[in-house]
C-alpha cells in the first residue's frame, strides 16, 4: 500500500526504534523552521544573476552548474553555502524529538549541524561522517552516527550542489553510496524534510531496488497532501484554471507516492507540516510506553528467577 495510515506507521517505527534498526533521512525541510533556506532559496539569487524565475527551474543542480560554468569559479556558491548555513539558528521542535530518540544513524543532504547539535545538546555524542576517509574511523562510546553525504558548511568548496558534484559523487565518495545502499536493505528509515527531488538519493535507491527487486524494505515519508485552493474571490476564467492546476498537482503527487512505493518508501500523508510534530511526539510517547512495558516485564522475569532459586 503507497499511503499508510499514521497509526500503521507509528506501530511498525516505533518497533523498529526499540529494537535499534530505524533511521532517519533529514532534508532540508527538517531545518528551515530552524531559520535555513531550502535548495531554491539558496540559489535563487544566482538564478536572478542568471536572468532566470528560479520557480521555472527544476534541474536545480543543472542550473548550479550553468552559474558556475559562467563565472568560471564556484567561489560566490561557496560564501553563499557559508553566509546561509553557519549561522547558529534556534532549535525545532522536530528535531529535538528525532534526537531525542534512541536513533542509532542519521543521514542528511542538509549543510547546516542541527542534528550533531541536537544530538549533542540531548547528552549523546555524534559521530559525524562528513568525508569518506572518516568512514575508516569511530568514536569511542558515540551514541550515534551522522552521514552528511552531501557536505557540511565548514567545506564549502567540497558540498554537493552542481551537476559536476553529482556526475563525479560516486568517484569522490563512492563509500558513502555503499554504506546507504547497507543502511537502506538493513534499517526502516523515516524520510522527514525531503521533497526527493535530489537525483543522488534517486540513483542509490534504484541501484539498492534493483538489487532487492521485490524484497526492498519498508521504508516512511511524511508529506503534506496537495490542498485544494479557496476559489471563491476567483473570477470564473481563473476559478478553471487554478482548478486546473491543483488537478493536476493531485496527479503528480499520487504518481509519485506511487513511485516511491517501488523503492519500498510509504507516505503518510499529513494536512499541515505543523503535523509533524504531532506525530514526532506521538511516535515517542509510543517509544517510552513500550519502553516501560519491556523494563516491567524483564523485573518481572527477575523477580520469578529469584523467587524459584530461593
Amino acid at each position: 500500500m503507497a499511503i499508510t495510515s499514521k497509526e500503521s506507521f507509528l506501530r511498525v517505527y516505533s518497533k523498529a526504534v526499540n529494537e535499534g534498526y530505524a533511521a532517519i533521512f533529514a532534508g532540508a525541510g527538517l531545518s528551515m523552521s530552524s531559520g535555513y533556506v531550502d535548495w531554491k532559496t539558496l540559489l535563487k539569487p544566482f538564478a536572478n544573476d542568471l536572468e532566470l524565475n528560479i520557480d521555472e527551474e527544476h534541474d536545480l543542480a543543472r542550473l548550479a552548474q550553468y552559474y558556475r560554468n559562467e563565472k568560471g569559479t564556484r567561489a560566490s556558491i561557496n560564501q553563499e553555502i557559508v553566509n546561509q548555513f553557519s549561522e547558529n539558528k534556534k532549535f525545532n521542535e522536530n528535531i529535538d524529538i528525532v534526537t531525542r530518540l534512541p536513533i542509532y544513524t542519521y543521514w542528511t543532504t542538509n549543510y547546516d549541524k542541527l542534528i550533531e547539535k541536537g544530538l549533542e545538546k540531548n547528552n549523546r555524542l555524534a559521530d559525524v561522517k562528513i568525508s569518506q576517509d572518516q568512514l575508516n574511523f569511530h568514536k569511542r562510546d558515540r551514541d550515534a552516527i551522522v552521514y552528511k553525504m552531501h557536505g557540511d558548511v565548514d567545506f564549502p568548496k567540497d558540498a554537493v550542489l552542481t551537476k559536476q558534484d553529482y556526475e563525479i559523487y560516486n568517484l569522490k565518495r563512492p563509500l558513502f553510496t555503499t554504506v546507504l545502499q547497507g543502511d537502506l536493505v538493513a534499517k526502516t528509515f523515516l524520510f522527514i524534510g525531503f521533497s526527493f527531488e535530489d537525483p543522488n538519493l534517486d540513483n542509490i535507491l534504484s541501484r539498492t531496488r534493483n538489487i532487492l527487486e521485490e524484497e526492498i524494505g519498508e521504508n516512511y515519508w511524511l508529506e503534506k497532501q496537495i490542498e485544494e485552493p479557496d476559489y471563491t474571490n476567483l473570477k470564473p476564467d481563473e476559478k478553471e484554471l487554478v482548478k486546473e492546476r491543483y488537478r493536476i498537482d493531485c496527479i503528480k503527487q499520487n504518481l509519485k507516492i506511487n513511485e516511491l512505493q517501488r523503492y519500498g518508501i510509504n507516505t503518510v500523508l499529513i494536512k499541515s507540516y505543523d503535523e509533524i510534530t504531532e506525530i514526532l511526539t506521538e511516535l515517542e510517547n509510543v517509544y517510552l510506553k513500550n519502553n516501560v512495558f519491556m523494563v516491567l516485564v524483564s523485573n518481572l522475569r527477575q523477580l520469578f528467577v529469584e523467587t524459584r532459586i530461593n
